[in-house]
């Protein structure tokens, strides 16, 4: 007897195909916007700092991933570029973006976005709504530290999410 496709299937299967389509779909985006010798860790940086205008080294090298060392390197390049500048405000050097910064960040908005639509396109407005609530719940109910969920949303457009699900997910301070 041959059994139907849908009793067969591993969630962790569709669930690592789903992912793995995405993340194909968004390594494609980065390559189609990011200049030569840049990547997904400095984008997430630009990301970051676009959401946070001001914010030091410090606070940025937990989000991404990176040394201390490793972030401040990635600064000075980001600088040389073009994309970043910095600030003295008092004792802290305070980071932001360039225009140039913010042009290659909408650039990537734009791909990000048509990257989503291209891998949301198999859906119904339906399911695709039905889809973003189920990820929302899940991202909820997954409680993390507030500097992990800023490092979840690294690639997202902050502005775009008035009530975003991560940042539900921030466990209290003790």
């Amino acid at each position: 007897m041959i059994q139907s496709y849908e009793w067969i299937m591993s969630e962790a299967n569709v669930w690592a195909a789903w992912t793995l389509r995405s993340h194909d779909a968004l390594t494609a985006a980065v390559a189609e916007v990011m200049p030569p010798g840049l990547g997904p860790r400095d984008l997430a940086a630009l990301t970051l700092l676009a959401a946070h205008e001001g914010c030091s080294a410090d606070w940025l090298f937990a989000r991404i991933g990176l040394t201390q060392s490793g972030t401040v390197r990635l600064i000075d390049r980001l600088e040389r570029l073009g994309y970043v500048d910095r600030a003295r405000r008092g004792r802290v050097l305070a980071l932001g973006l360039t225009a140039a910064g913010r042009e290659l960040l909408a650039a990537w908005t734009a791909a990000r976005d048509s990257a989503g639509e291209e891998v949301l396109d198999a859906l119904t407005a339906d399911e695709r709504r039905q889809l973003t609530e189920l990820l929302s719940t899940a991202l909820r109910r997954t409680p993390r530290a507030r500097s992990v969920a800023d490092a979840t949303c690294r690639f997202c457009d902050w502005p775009a999410c008035s009530a975003c699900p991560v940042d539900e997910s921030v466990e209290a301070s003790p």
